[in-house]
């Protein structure tokens, strides 16, 4: 198994330069900033309110997918051999509280305005952990998941001692809808947990399936019902979900179908989780080489990965990273590098 490495840029850590950079996220993208940071010379602090390094790679992907033993020894090399320090549990706090997956873990609240008081800048790297929502009468109904609040609890229970408790899976009859990886994972997990029945409902053709048609055939092989052209109408049910009730293209397409079910996942996306929607306007990012690359509105606190440009692959993340850590040694090095290693020496 390779070994991941995040501090790829230096062979060894190399002289301090004084400074202090915090990084708020550690998935992939806070990790590569991380280590480009390490690599020149920053004292670097990375915040997230999970127990363990790697965001969404560890906590909302299968293990079968990505194995989380890597992204934890690759954050272990950071911490061991380049000195970055972690804070986990630690939550950066934001104006309007909001009870997100993750917060379970929370033991400390850190503001922006303290982190940019003891570092030199900052780095906000919080990914896309808000999922999308259907919109369709009955999805508060008990039973009836978005992708991350169905997989995020079946990797907590193993990560860490918690009260997040995995859905009941076995047995029951599970109505998937989406056909992206997350999907996918939510589909192969329940087979795994010997789900009774896994139908996945997409709203287009298999040739249009984020995943791909192999990964489709793979599951159809495997016993998972395949519907397609289909759209949700509204979730039934008295106490919990019961009954999902849908319109099918081709034929009578306003002829409403019902089916039994047990549990709904509606795994559609997710969107980015900005901390700070009100003081940092994303939009407003330089992304194209105009100002300090992918810093804010605010001087010194820059952004990057998913909460910049939305869900991605995990190499687009990665440069993100490495582009916003770059952008912010390039803006702490064109004001006076002497008062700011004066401001690091007051606050040592």
């Amino acid at each position: 198994m390779n070994t991941m490495n995040y501090a790829f840029i230096c062979s060894a850590p190399p002289a301090p330069n004084g400074l202090k950079a915090a990084v708020v996220g550690s998935g992939p993208a806070g990790l590569s900033a991380a280590g480009w940071l390490a690599c020149a010379g920053y004292e670097v602090h990375v915040y997230d309110k999970l127990p363990k390094a790697g965001g969404l790679l560890v906590f909302g992907i299968p293990g079968f997918r990505i194995p989380a033993k890597r992204i934890e020894d690759a954050a272990e090399k950071l911490a061991e051999e380049y000195g970055v320090r972690f804070h986990f549990c630690t939550k950066i706090c934001t104006q309007d509280k909001v009870c997100e997956s993750g917060d379970e873990f929370v033991q400390e609240m850190v503001s922006l305005s303290d982190l940019l008081h003891e570092c030199a800048a900052v780095l906000i790297c919080t990914g896309s952990w808000r999922p999308r929502r259907l919109n369709i009468p009955g999805e508060d109904l008990p039973g009836v998941y978005t992708s991350l609040e169905f997989l995020f609890p079946l990797r907590a229970c193993k990560m860490a001692e918690t009260q997040v408790a995995p859905p009941l899976v076995e047995g029951r009859r599970v109505a998937v809808i989406g056909a992206g990886l997350s999907a996918v994972d939510v589909a192969q997990s329940c087979l795994r947990l010997g789900a009774g029945k896994i139908s996945m409902l997409y709203r287009k053709t298999v040739d249009d399936a984020p995943a791909g048609r192999m990964e489709i055939k793979l599951l159809r092989q495997r016993g998972v019902h395949w519907r397609e052209q289909v759209t949700p109408v509204r979730i039934t049910g008295k106490d919990r979900a019961q009954k999902l009730v849908y319109t099918q293209a081709g034929g009578d397409q306003n002829r409403e179908q019902e089916m039994d079910v047990d549990l709904v996942v509606a795994a559609i996306g997710e969107v980015p989780t900005n901390p700070f929607p009100r003081e940092l306007r994303l939009e407003d990012i330089s992304k194209d080489g105009k100002g300090w690359l992918q810093m804010t509105k605010f001087e010194g606190v820059f952004v990057a990965g998913d909460v910049l440009t939305g869900p991605s692959k995990i190499g687009r993340a990665i440069l993100s990273g490495l582009r916003a850590a770059e952008s912010l040694d390039g803006w702490i090095k064109s004001r006076d590098p002497n008062a700011d290693a004066a401001k690091e020496a007051d606050h040592g």
